[in-house]
């Protein structure tokens, strides 16, 4: 319960004092806790063939620096409104996504651990869509709670990862255009029966086709949201059309497209991806 408390009252203070709090935080997490750095290291190692332009070893220190800085943000969302996310949030061709509602089609948007995904949180501000995300629910019973309903308090739907299929079955017998949001650039259950293998930054990997198979059954529209990151505190989303119609695309077609996407910007910068995931655990070479 302090750990909550100490969260919420975090939350109130200015960005300015939160970044200030982070710039400590990122030294002490990648110098004293060492938090998850042997993954890091493991993970720039193997797709270093892939980033031939940049100094690993200034990707990971600026990696800790954006990571902490997120983690602040995500703590903020709990206590700002509207205003603040219409300030520091631009969503470009809006009118694309409003068009589909127009036309009474649910969409599915895949994001990928890279930049401010966390933002994402505040499309209902934007959009006419209903929109909703699938999550992985925290152990931390009372952390979770804290985490859903720093999120819903923006409008947006939430469903547990376990639970996706049937909530966007029941979601889509409503018949109300709806905007999933899902993230599927980490490593999935060996025993899932939604994958499959390919390449990912240079290295052999699972990887999960929930996504496309949603988008399939209930022949959707599929786009990649571009996050960038302008400065501290400021975002922009662009939408990348990935298929008009997932049910006329090839099998694998539209998540190798995704992986592309996200591929792209990574390469751009490295730093701004979340590589604290063991996302290549089971990678073959």
């Amino acid at each position: 319960m302090i750990s909550l408390y100490l969260l919420k009252s975090l939350s109130i203070l200015p960005l300015k004092v939160l970044y200030f709090i982070s710039r400590i935080l990122s030294f002490l997490v990648i110098k004293v806790i060492k938090y998850r750095t042997q993954v890091v290291d493991k993970n720039l190692s193997l797709t270093r063939r892939f980033f031939k332009n940049h100094d690993l070893l200034n990707v990971k220190y600026r990696f800790y620096k954006y990571f902490v800085d997120l983690y602040m943000e995500v703590i903020k969302m709990n206590s700002v409104n509207k205003k603040f996310f219409i300030k520091n949030f631009k969503v470009n061709n809006i009118k694309d996504l409003n068009d589909f509602y127009d036309q009474g089609k649910s969409v599915l948007l895949m994001l990928s651990h890279y930049s401010g995904y966390e933002w994402c949180i505040s499309l209902p501000y934007y959009l006419k869509h209903d929109v909703a995300a699938v999550y992985s629910p925290l152990k931390n019973k009372a952390l979770n709670n804290f985490i859903v309903k720093s999120r819903e308090k923006h409008g947006i739907s939430l469903f547990s990862r376990y639970l996706a299929f049937r909530e966007i079955f029941k979601k889509e017998k409503q018949g109300k255009p709806t905007l999933y949001g899902l993230v599927a650039d980490q490593s999935p259950q060996l025993n899932s029966k939604n994958l499959f293998w390919t390449k990912f930054l240079d290295q052999k990997v699972p990887v999960f086709t929930g996504p496309e198979v949603i988008a399939k059954k209930y022949k959707m529209p599929v786009v990649y949201g571009e996050m960038k990151r302008v400065e501290r505190g400021s975002y922009i989303i662009n939408f990348k059309l990935i298929s008009l119609d997932a049910s006329k695309e090839k099998e694998h077609v539209i998540t190798k497209k995704y992986l592309r996407l996200i591929e792209e910007q990574i390469k751009k910068d490295p730093s701004l991806y979340l590589w604290t995931h063991n996302r290549f655990k089971h990678a073959k070479n």
